[in-house]
Parts: structure tokens; C-alpha cells; sequence
């Protein structure tokens, strides 16, 4: 298989955080903070350990302390949900967001009457940040969510300056950087976020079933989810302080090993370098391709790994289903849970768009082939796929 859907999960993992998974899971799984002998000690001084990797990648240090949650979508909501919203409180989100933002505050506009709006975008798809100021004036924000870079066009969002505005508000502010920790340098004081959302499988290259948040010190968060924390264990109520208040249930200490191996190896190479080489690599070969529209960010310094395109006469999910048929290439065709931008990229008539995203791992050769896969699209050959491959692409 060439694996080109690492904007979903990066794969294949360093053969390190294999390593560390296959010997953590045989020799070391215990439950982390819930015994006093040496491997559940041990366990604890791992997580710790990784919560200070994490705060070093982010240049964080007294700054934030770190959530570890099972997946980004939960770190996501105990964020949103925490907020403890009124009635008319406006949010405000980038078109870019994925759905774990903008499903969880959906419901609470449901459910609560706050008010979601959207960022404003200049006509090549970029933040209008001089709109975006004149709308916090008329409207001011309660809270503020950008991701750090788009899972559709890979667009590297201005989010510093749309928070530095958002601050005269006294305005929250999220960044979500499930596609970004670990590939974009994100400097948390410079960034002016209270919380900073991360993806292990993602762009960290560790297994499922690790993510977090960082959150300014300092800042509270009300209690979502409850439960276990080994903790006080008599007293029905959780901790009252960061980060224990938002850390219930047994941690997958074996996803966790995974993420500390990978933190490390991570300081060994420089992967946005990788992927802006292979974007460079790819992107004239695709502009030759007849009828072919690509969504790409509007400036290339501002362009990560991933990128959308689609094919005039052909479906998203055709082109994926053919390219996996065909020449084994995994690319992701669809809406990719971003419900807002694909208005503005008007790509109604075609279903979405094919997603195709690189990791270190990538290699020219793959981009070769998906080259040659995409100038000899076959329409009797789509029509002898089955109507489930088809369905599986959406």
C-alpha cells in the first residue's frame, strides 16, 4: 500500500515507538497512579515524563500544565464543555475546524442558546484579520477556536494574531493542533492560546489512545467527566485542582510509552522540512493534470503536508476508490469531518475532495505513482467497482 491519508494517522510509526509499544505492553503495563510497588511507580514517572517532553516542545515551562486524555475529541470537549457558557455568549470558530470543535459547541448553541459565528475569510481563503477585528468589536468573543493547521488544505492558520485580538475580550482561546504538535513549532507564549489541544497519533507519530491538552496556569476549567482518579478515593467529589480534575480513568500506559518514544525520536529530525520538500515535490506534477483543482493553502510558506484536490467529470470518492483499486494508493476522499470550509471551497459538485497528506515516511517514488495513477483515470474500470468500495471512500 501507498499510504498517503497521514492527515487522518501517520503511518507507518518510527520503528522506535514499535519497540516501546511491543516491550511496555509484554513487560510494564500497569495502572499508573493507583499502586505504591515499582512498576506502578515506575508508570507514573513515565507519564510525568512525558508531560515535560510536552511541555518542552512547546516552550511551556511554568507556563502550562498537561491533560492526557484518551483522544483529542475528548480533550476537546472537557475544554468546550468546561467553559461554563451563558446563554449568548459568542464563540467564534475558523472555518477550518474539524467537527470535534464545532459538534460540541453545535450542541451547546442547542442546548444553551450561545451564539457560533464564523471567522471571516479574504476571497483566496485566508483569515481576514482586519475583519475579524472590526467583528470582535461589534460582537465581542467569549471564546475563540482555531486549529493550527487545516486537516483539508493544510492552511497554517494565523491564529496568534486572531488570539492577541480575542485577549482584549478577555476572550478563551483554543488551538487546535491535533494536525500540528510535533510539525509546526507552536511557542505557547507567543501563540496567546489557554489551551492548546494534541493528537498522539497524529503528526506526534504515536499509537492511538493518547492525547491531551496544555493548559495555561492559572486557568480553570469546570468538571466534565468524572470518575476514577486514585485520588481521595473516599470522597465522591473530584479533585478540585489542574491537571487531576480533568484526569479520570486508567491511562493507557502502553499508548504512553509510545508517545515517549516518539517525543524523543522527534528531536532526531525536522519533519515540516520533510514534508514542505515533498509538497514541492508534488504539487507542479498535479497542476498538469487536466481539469484538476487544487486546495492548497494561500501562501506557500503557509502550506503543511496536506492538501485537497479534485478532477473535473469525476466524483472525490471515485478517484479514491480507483487509485486504492488500481495502484494500492490510500487517500482519503470526502468531507473529512470539516463541516464549514467546504463551502467555500465549492466542491459540492464532486462530493468533497480526495485528501492527500505526506508524512517523513513518504517517499518521491510514491508521489510518482499516484502522478501516474491521476492522468490515467479509467472510467470502465470504475465501473466495474463494486457500489461498497465506493461507499467506503465517502
Amino acid at each position: 500500500m501507498i499510504y498517503l491519508d497521514n492527515a487522518a494517522t501517520t503511518w507507518p510509526k518510527p520503528e522506535c515507538v514499535y519497540q516501546a509499544v511491543d516491550d511496555y505492553g509484554r513487560h510494564h503495563a500497569v495502572n499508573a497512579g493507583r499502586g505504591a510497588y515499582v512498576e506502578a511507580r515506575a508508570a507514573s514517572a513515565m507519564i510525568k515524563d512525558v508531560k515535560s517532553r510536552l511541555i518542552s516542545l512547546c516552550d511551556a515551562r511554568e507556563q502550562a500544565q498537561v491533560v492526557l486524555t484518551p483522544s483529542v475529541t475528548i480533550a476537546l470537549n472537557q475544554i468546550i464543555n468546561g467553559q461554563g457558557f451563558q446563554a449568548g455568549d459568542t464563540a467564534y470558530v475558523s472555518p477550518y475546524e474539524h467537527n470535534a470543535v464545532l459538534r460540541p459547541l453545535h450542541l451547546l448553541e442547542k442546548r444553551l442558546g450561545i451564539r457560533v459565528e464564523e471567522l471571516p475569510l479574504r476571497p483566496d481563503l485566508s483569515i481576514d484579520i482586519e475583519e475579524t477585528a472590526r467583528r470582535f468589536a461589534a460582537l465581542p468573543p467569549a471564546f475563540v477556536s482555531m486549529s493550527a493547521v487545516s486537516n483539508v488544505t493544510g492552511y497554517i492558520q494565523p491564529a496568534a494574531q486572531v488570539f492577541a485580538l480575542a485577549k482584549k475580550y478577555n476572550a478563551f482561546t483554543l488551538l487546535d493542533a491535533a494536525q500540528a504538535m510535533g510539525l509546526v513549532r507552536v511557542r505557547f507564549a507567543q501563540v496567546h492560546a489557554d489551551a492548546i489541544t494534541f493528537a498522539g497519533h497524529k503528526t506526534l507519530y504515536s499509537p492511538f489512545g493518547i492525547a491531551g491538552f496544555l493548559i495555561r496556569e492559572g486557568v480553570d476549567l469546570q468538571t466534565f467527566l468524572a470518575g476514577g482518579t486514585g485520588i481521595r478515593s473516599l470522597s465522591l467529589e473530584m479533585p478540585s485542582y489542574m491537571p487531576q480534575k480533568m484526569e479520570c480513568g486508567s491511562m493507557d500506559t502502553v499508548a504512553i510509552a509510545g508517545l515517549q518514544a516518539a517525543l524523543r525520536w522527534l528531536t532526531t529530525i525536522q519533519p515540516m522540512q520533510i514534508e514542505k520538500e515533498l509538497m514541492d515535490y508534488v504539487l507542479p506534477g498535479l497542476r498538469q493534470i487536466p481539469g484538476i483543482h487544487i486546495y492548497e493553502a494561500p501562501d506557500p510558506d503557509l502550506q503543511s503536508g496536506v492538501i485537497s484536490f479534485n478532477v473535473d467529470g469525476w466524483k472525490a470518492n471515485e478517484i479514491a476508490a480507483l487509485m486504492d483499486y488500481k495502484y494500492g494508493i490510500a487517500l482519503r476522499a470526502g468531507h473529512h469531518c470539516a463541516a464549514l470550509i467546504h463551502r467555500h471551497l465549492a466542491d459540492a459538485p464532486y462530493d468533497g475532495t480526495v485528501r492527500l497528506s505526506v508524512s517523513v515516511f513518504t517517499s518521491r517514488r510514491e508521489l510518482d505513482t499516484l502522478l501516474v495513477g491521476l492522468q490515467e483515470l479509467d472510467r470502465e474500470l470504475l465501473k466495474k467497482i463494486s457500489a461498497d468500495i465506493l461507499r467506503g471512500n465517502c
